[in-house]
């Protein structure tokens, strides 16, 4: 059974010429203990999926659809059962880690609220469980009290008080997006390690969200590729890797510094780009979202590309896939 089973998400905003879909029928699910990627350029709706996960969609916004967390329909639970449920089962690591702290409240009293929402620890266990978190993390006593502020602290120290806060009371989900923003590739590798270690310690489930595929080869089991909303490409990272079969996957890869790492007899003098960019959500047609970028572009492209499977675990939403092996021309 599915941890979360996320089935034909659809978010709209109110727009001048209409309604603007930002999501547009999205669907996956996400096992216990299973590690997801979703990958695509900014603007092609990764974080506003983790978003309405979450239950934090912005006033405006349009929901339709069904997000399932277990036997909760995370559409139709109110307000405070929602709140209930952040923190507790399904948690969330927010990009722009020099930003997304409080900075009128130490970190003890942050990575501590959760403690004492859900878990109703009493000052004296919760403070140990605060130091027990931050030990954890990498941010060992005396030199990182639970009395520091964040402006204190670096922007990688920062993100590893995000994941205490986020792993505070043990969830079953954790969705961490873009979680190595503005961080040195250093402090990056040192964070995607952390992530990794403690949810497999807890068998947590991750969905981890990311523009990079060399990231997502790292991290993930299984890939879903999206752009301008919808998911484009899914398979398990084995079969991905081995047979990008839609052109936007195929430009992503060229177009990564990772791309070496991964595949090491590739040698470009420069990285490839993708020309144009992602589609604003009021632009967007019913047609192949990615065809006015791609190079095997034919008239039948104006209509919705059906999804393929290529095999087991691999399917493809595209009427002129790549062959294995064949890159993009």
């Amino acid at each position: 059974m599915a941890l979360l089973d996320v089935r034909d998400l659809t978010v709209t905003f109110p727009g001048k010429a209409g309604p603007a879909h930002v999501l547009d029928g999205v669907s996956f699910s996400v096992a216990p203990g299973e590690a997801v990627g979703i990958v695509g350029e900014s603007g092609c709706g990764k974080s506003m999926t983790a978003l309405a996960v979450m239950g934090l969609l912005p006033p405006g916004a349009s929901v339709r659809g069904h997000i399932r967390l277990g036997a909760d329909d995370l559409l139709t639970l109110p307000e405070p059962a929602l709140c209930d449920l952040r923190g507790r089962r399904i948690a969330m690591i927010f990009q722009e880690p020099m930003t997304a702290l409080n900075p009128v409240r130490t970190i003890g009293d942050q990575v501590g609220e959760g403690l004492a929402l859900h878990l109703a620890l009493g000052r004296r266990a919760r403070a140990d469980r605060v130091r027990e978190l931050l030990d954890r993390v990498g941010l060992p006593a005396p030199r990182f009290a639970p009395s520091l502020y964040p402006h204190e602290l670096s922007g990688g120290q920062r993100q590893r008080v995000m994941i205490a806060i986020a792993l505070a009371c043990e969830p079953d989900l954790l969705i961490a997006d873009e979680p190595t923003t503005a961080l040195d590739v250093t402090t990056e590798a040192r964070i995607l390690d952390l992530i990794l270690e403690v949810t497999a310690a807890s068998n947590m489930a991750l969905v981890m969200i990311t523009h990079d595929l060399g990231i997502v080869a790292e991290t993930a089991e299984r890939v879903l590729v999206m752009y301008a909303g919808r998911i484009v490409e899914e398979g398990t990272a084995e079969r991905l890797f081995a047979g990008m079969a839609h052109p936007y996957t195929a430009g992503l890869f060229a177009a990564s510094p990772h791309a070496v790492e991964i595949d090491p007899d590739v040698r470009r003098p420069r990285l490839a780009a993708i020309p144009g960019t992602v589609p604003e959500p009021g632009e967007r047609t019913t047609g192949c979202p990615f065809a006015g970028r791609c190079p095997r572009r034919t008239p039948a492209c104006i209509e919705p590309p059906p999804r393929i499977a290529l095999a087991e675990g691999h399917g493809v939403a595209c009427f002129h896939p790549l062959a294995a092996g064949e890159g993009v021309r």
